[in-house]
C-alpha cells in the first residue's frame, strides 16, 4: 500500500503501474492524483484518453473488455471506475443484509480477482497503454481483490489529512500558487468549521488572487479580510476583543455574524463551549502541563490550544470562572424563555466585559 505522497512522486517521476486504487475520505487528493496522471501519462491527450465509467453501472468484465479496446484518439487511455461494488467495504454492524445479496457481493469479488488476475498477466512489462483507476470512498483491506491491486498495482489511501500533514500540505498549496503563508494565518484557516482541502484550497486561491503579483505572503490579517466562512474563527476573535476590552468591536463581530444569518443558538453555544475551553487551558497551565498533554485532555488542534493558552492570559482566572458561570445562568434563561436568543448574545457581550472589569 502507497502513501498518497509516495504515489505522488512516483506519477511525477514516469513511474506508472496498470492499475490504481484510490481510497478514502479526502476525495481531494484522490482528484489531484488523477489530475497528475492525466498530465504526466496522458500528456497532451489529457481530455481525449481520459474516460469515466460508472462501476455501479458498468461491471468488472465491462471494464476490462473497454479497457483491452484501442482508441482511435489518443495514444494511452485512462479509464477512473467510481464505486465498483467488487471493492465495497463491509456492511456496517447492524444493518440488515439477506444472504442472497451477501452470496452475490462474495461472487463478483471472486470474479473480480480472477478477472483482475487474467488482465494483469496479459501485459507485458512495457509502460502501460491503458490505465484503469478505481476509486472508492472505503475499502476492506482484508479482500482478494484489495490485496491484488496492492500487489500489481498500486493501493492509494486518501486519507483525511490532520496536524502537521494538514500544516505541510497548505504550506505546499500556497507555494504552488507563489505565496508563503504565515504561521498565524495557517491558525485562522484551521479554525475553519470546514477544513475539507477543497474549501481550504478555494480559500488560498482567493488570497493569492487578492494579493496579486508584489505581495508574496499570506498574512492573518488577509484571511482576517478574506475568510468567508467558520464560526469557531469568528468567535476567537470576538473573544479576542472582550479580553482586550474592545467592547465595540466584540459588538461588531456579533452582529457580522447574525447579518450572515448565523443561527443565534449555535453562537451562543460557540461562546460557552470556548470560555470553557479558556477556563480549562487556563487551569492545566496553572499545573504546569505541556502544551501535548493539554492537547489530549481538550480534543482540539495543537494550534487552538497555543491560542487559547494565549488568549486565557490576557483574562484573570476569577473573570472566567464568573463568565463561564454567567454563561450557564443565561443559558437557562433562554430555556425558560426570560431570554430570546438575539438578546441574549447582546446582554452576554455586555456581562463578560462587567464581569471581566469587575475581576481586575
Amino acid at each position: 500500500m502507497q502513501s498518497y505522497q509516495a504515489a505522488k512522486r512516483a506519477i511525477e517521476a514516469g513511474e506508472f503501474v496498470p492499475l490504481y486504487l484510490l481510497f478514502g475520505e479526502e476525495s481531494y487528493l484522490q482528484e489531484e492524483l488523477i489530475s497528475l496522471l492525466q498530465k504526466h501519462y496522458l500528456g497532451q491527450d489529457s481530455d481525449l484518453g481520459c474516460e469515466k465509467i460508472d462501476g455501479k453501472i458498468h461491471d468488472l468484465p465491462s471494464v476490462i473488455s473497454r479497457a483491452a479496446e484501442s482508441s482511435l484518439f489518443s495514444e494511452r487511455r485512462l479509464l477512473i471506475v467510481d464505486n465498483p461494488p467488487c471493492l465495497a467495504p463491509p456492511r456496517q454492524p447492524g444493518v440488515p443484509q439477506n444472504e442472497e445479496v451477501s452470496e452475490n457481493r462474495q461472487e463478483l469479488e471472486n470474479a473480480g480477482v480472477e478477472i483482475l488476475s487474467a488482465y494483469i498477466e496479459s501485459l507485458g512489462s512495457e509502460r502501460p497503454d491503458t490505465i484503469i483507476v478505481f476509486r472508492v470512498p472505503g475499502v476492506d483491506r482484508r479482500k482478494k481483490i484489495f490485496k491484488t491491486i496492492d500487489k500489481v498495482g498500486a493501493a492509494v489511501e486518501c486519507a483525511v489529512l490532520k496536524g502537521d500533514e494538514l500544516i505541510s500540505w497548505i504550506n505546499r498549496q500556497a507555494a504552488s500558487l507563489g505565496k508563503k503563508i504565515d504561521r498565524s494565518a495557517v491558525g485562522r484557516l484551521l479554525m475553519a468549521d470546514n477544513q475539507s482541502l477543497h474549501n481550504i484550497s478555494s480559500e488560498l486561491a482567493k488570497y493569492a488572487t487578492y494579493l496579486g503579483d508584489k505581495e508574496k505572503i499570506i498574512t492573518e490579517s488577509t484571511v482576517d479580510l478574506l475568510f468567508a466562512g467558520g464560526l469557531e474563527s469568528t468567535v476567537f476573535k470576538l473573544a479576542d476583543a472582550l479580553a482586550e476590552k474592545d467592547h465595540d468591536r466584540a459588538q461588531s463581530l456579533l452582529e457580522r455574524l447574525l447579518a450572515r444569518r448565523e443561527k443565534p443558538l449555535p453562537i451562543f453555544f460557540m461562546l460557552v463551549r470556548h470560555y470553557r475551553l479558556l477556563l480549562q487551558a487556563r487551569c492545566l497551565v496553572e499545573e504546569g502541563l505541556p502544551l501535548t498533554e493539554i492537547t489530549a485532555i481538550l480534543g482540539v488542534h495543537p494550534f487552538v490550544v497555543r491560542k487559547l493558552k494565549d488568549q486565557s492570559a490576557l483574562f484573570d482566572r476569577r473573570a472566567l470562572e464568573d463568565i463561564y458561570i454567567g454563561l450557564q445562568q443565561t443559558d437557562l434563561q433562554i430555556k425558560t424563555g426570560i431570554l430570546d436568543p438575539v438578546q441574549a448574545l447582546r446582554v452576554v457581550l455586555s456581562r463578560i466585559d462587567y464581569w471581566q472589569n469587575k475581576a481586575s
